[in-house]
């Protein structure tokens, strides 16, 4: 008997089946350079989006404000971690450990790369290290890659989109194209008056939502148009190119919901209808809400129902992502390629929107907010489906993990570890503890602990994370919990390689 096709729409009534071969061959003749994969090697789908809270998702809430059909769907069907961390943020840091399986932490490597961000760790992958991509095309598998990230699209990733058989960067984040093509036509002041709050009236947001009104303005029309939506197309047509050549890696990376938080109309209007949804004339709609990376609420004046506003419109614009995430998925049915390809997704770090008295992404204090986020995998064959694992899985697995599903061996550069062992019923190497850092910020937690460092570890903050999990209250004067501390301390600075590094000459600007 023929095994049941697996769809995504089907899910609910018919559950998963198929298998992914495994065994290795060789791939090209003895002059190429070249590695083996798997016969009857799965395709994997890798989704990433940007500055996505686990909390806002209804996998891992299921009070959250936004609406998630799509994404808890997937997650039902998946293996999903609870408590994963990036190894390093933001965003430039995430895209260099997916992309290289390496770690940036604790960015020993950083040096001034312009046109990225002046802050630490933008660093582009460096000669010396892996590409995902590139050992993928070694072994024969077709790569591509969608995205709209201004970092990834700017010249600091020439070399990795030289590796792709197929690369479709999009120019639609209109208010960070100074990072890679600067737009000539920003929109005039008059027209970013109602998004823009007054206490950033003379910022550098100005500039950025001119921009960003000035490209929208020329470019976008209907919501397939909105930026989450265009690569989530461009997803969906680079797997019309793909069909026919498998096993084929696709990168499908969204920089939504990032700021400026601005979702076509009907999704705030949706969110807007909840029982908590605020009501009020939109005379402003402060879609740019805060100075990036992070303001303080009391320093730019936002009142409480301001704060729901801009939750709502958070909320909003990741309802529509996930819309477009369930088309991309709709598209994989209906190629008939579901059976067959795996599916990862996670996003690069959070924000706090409101908690701690801050809005957006604070470099000193990386709360849970910002470090949590979601992560799953989902095996075509059924493999550990609506499972949760508690691993400290990170960003840095991801490369290993997605060369396993397909055979290829991972050069030993890439220092993450393998998670596709935990759908063979096995463990990954032991990881009781985790480390990251935002830029010069250093974090070290286990179950039950987080440990927040500046950056010469003058100030040292604890949180319970039992009793306490949204970090509310620092412990670290509690004589009791010193032990806790210097266990944590000692943790972080072995991670680091004995010393954490000190950074004098950089400028603290824009980051993802």
């Amino acid at each position: 008997m023929a095994a049941r096709r697996f769809t995504r729409r089907g899910a609910l009534k018919v559950g998963a089946a198929g298998a992914a071969a495994a065994g290795l061959s060789a791939c090209g003749n003895e002059y190429e350079e070249t590695s083996g994969r798997a016969d009857g090697a799965p395709n994997v789908v890798l989704i990433i989006t940007d500055s996505t809270r686990a909390d806002y998702i209804g996998a891992y809430n299921p009070n959250s404000l936004a609406r998630t059909p799509n994404l808890d769907e997937l997650f039902k069907r998946s293996l999903k971690f609870e408590l994963a961390i990036p190894e390093a943020m933001p965003t430039g840091l995430v895209r260099r450990s997916v992309l290289t399986g390496m770690r940036s932490f604790p960015n020993r490597d950083w040096v001034l790369s312009p046109p990225m961000p002046a802050e630490v760790g933008w660093t582009r992958p460096l000669p010396h290290q892996p590409l995902l991509t590139e050992e993928l095309g070694k072994a024969g598998v077709e790569t591509a890659y969608v995205t709209d990230n201004p970092f990834i699209v700017g010249p600091r990733y020439t070399d990795f989109r030289r590796t792709l058989d197929i690369g479709r960067p999009d120019f639609s984040q209109g208010a960070y194209r100074a990072f890679n093509t600067p737009f000539r036509r920003p929109a005039p002041r008059s027209a970013i008056e109602k998004y823009l709050l007054p206490a950033l009236s003379d910022t550098v947001e100005v500039r950025r939502l001119q921009d960003y009104v000035g490209w929208n303005s020329m470019y976008r029309v209907g919501e397939r148009n909105y930026s989450a939506a265009r690569v989530m197309r461009g997803g969906m047509d680079a797997l019309d190119d793909l069909k026919d050549k498998q096993p084929f890696f696709l990168g499908v990376d969204s920089f939504d919901p990032h700021e400026p938080f601005d979702a076509p109309p009907l999704y705030v209007r949706e969110i807007e209808g909840q029982p908590k949804g605020i009501q009020r004339d939109r005379g402003i709609m402060p879609i740019q809400p805060f100075l990036t990376p992070a303001s303080r609420l009391d320093k730019i004046d936002v009142d409480p129902e301001t704060l729901q506003l801009i939750r709502e419109l958070y909320a909003a614009e990741l309802t529509f992502v996930d819309v477009w995430i369930g088309k991309l998925l709709n598209k994989l049915d209906d190629l008939g390629l579901s059976d067959n390809t795996v599916v990862y997704f996670l996003s690069d770090h959070g924000l706090t929107l409101g908690e701690h008295g801050i809005i957006g992404k604070s470099t000193p204090r990386p709360y849970r907010e910002i470090h949590h986020i979601p992560y799953l995998i989902h095996d075509p064959s059924g493999r550990m489906a609506g499972k949760t694992s508690r691993y400290f899985a990170s960003t840095h697995d991801v490369a290993r993990t997605v060369m396993s599903f397909m055979g290829v061996r991972a050069p030993g550069l890439m220092n993450g570890e393998d998670l596709t062992v935990l759908f063979d019923g096995r463990e990954p190497p032991a990881r009781p503890y985790y480390t990251s850092c935002y830029q010069e910020t250093w974090i070290c937690g286990d179950y039950d602990w987080l440990l927040i460092s500046t950056p010469d570890g003058s100030r040292r903050e604890l949180y319970d994370l039992v009793n306490d999990p949204g970090n509310t209250r620092d412990v670290a004067s509690d004589p009791a919990n010193q032990a806790t501390i210097d266990t944590l301390w000692t943790v972080l600075i072995n991670e680091a390689g004995g010393t954490l590094p000190v950074f004098h000459d950089h400028i603290g600007v824009v980051g993802g």
